[in-house]
């Protein structure tokens, strides 16, 4: 069974010889695919020689690319959602010179997708929700950036066979990630703009709901996929974004399965998980291929 996995499932590296060693290891696992994770945070530029280099050890590897994650900008990992915040590279920004830099931030990422063969990059789009329900202008403002943005990128993508896939996150209210969506898909084609399903988000926002809720509402827009499992909020291990194997939290994934052979989506499925710090890499990602071949059961 053809299958990918996020290449951060141990972390995020700074030496050269650690990435390659990276990819080694998937390969080495029996993963036939890569979700590029790397540097999904922050605003690092890609060189042209870096881009080469990727795919040169992916060649060696034997490894395709599935899919490759996009960055938001200089913006704090887990300061997500609730207010707007002028950091770096924000493609979402009310200050024209930075939401450019933000786009421009997105096409290098567009750029690398196309260079190792990835047709979709994934986004993060953070609603300044708490700004929505005290100054509800702002939320026109906010898309008014959005759009530009989108408009900029729209034929950048188109002429290197690129999708844009926007993520359900876990920090702005359901209703308004629903209604984001909603904006999005009726202003732009499915060529160009699609949703990329995070299981664990989606369990976090809705519970049980979120296969009919979100799943079933999207599926023609499918096209990308973080698969990780948790146990919904709480404080025992696996609660929160744990990014746990599929069959370690409470998701229904018999439910979510069915539902998933009827989308648009295409395989490989796409792992995004975390391995324990103390879990040997190997013993992990056997348990992750072992894992990955009960859920294509299901």
């Amino acid at each position: 069974m053809d299958l990918a996995i996020a290449t951060d499932y141990r972390g995020e590296f700074r030496k050269t010889e650690d990435i390659e060693a990276c990819l080694r290891e998937i390969a080495e696992a029996g993963f036939s695919h890569i979700h590029w994770c790397f540097d999904w945070t922050g605003d690092y530029i890609y060189s042209k020689a870096e881009m080469y280099q990727i795919r040169e050890w992916m060649e060696k590897y034997g490894l395709k690319a599935k899919s490759l994650h996009a960055s938001h900008g200089s913006r704090f990992i887990r300061d997500d959602t609730k207010q707007k915040e002028h950091y770096r590279k924000d493609y979402t920004s009310d200050i024209e010179f930075n939401r450019i830099a933000g786009r421009e931030l997105i096409e290098n990422r567009v750029e690398l997708a196309h260079i190792i063969g990835a047709t979709e990059i994934v986004l993060h789009m953070y609603l300044p929700f708490l700004d929505f329900q005290e100054k509800p202008e702002t939320k026109e403002v906010f898309y008014r950036q959005v759009f530009r943005s989108l408009d900029e990128l729209e034929p950048f993508c188109k002429e290197r066979n690129v999708r844009i896939c926007i993520e359900n996150l876990f920090g702005a209210p359901g209703e308004l990630q629903l209604e984001q969506f909603d904006l999005l898909f009726a202003r732009y084609p499915k060529e160009f703009l699609g949703f990329c399903l995070d299981t664990g988000h989606a369990n976090l926002v809705w519970g049980d709901s979120f296969v009919e809720v979100l799943v079933e509402r999207y599926k023609d827009r499918l096209f990308s996929i973080h698969m990780h499992d948790n146990k919904g909020w709480g404080d025992e291990p696996g609660c929160g974004d744990a990014h746990r194997l599929p069959g370690e939290g409470n998701i229904d994934w018999k439910r979510l399965m069915g539902v998933l052979r009827t989308s648009a989506y295409e395989l490989p499925w796409t792992l995004e998980v975390s391995k324990p710090i103390e879990e040997d890499a190997v013993v992990y990602l056997k348990r992750a291929k072992e894992a990955s071949a009960w859920m294509d059961c299901q």
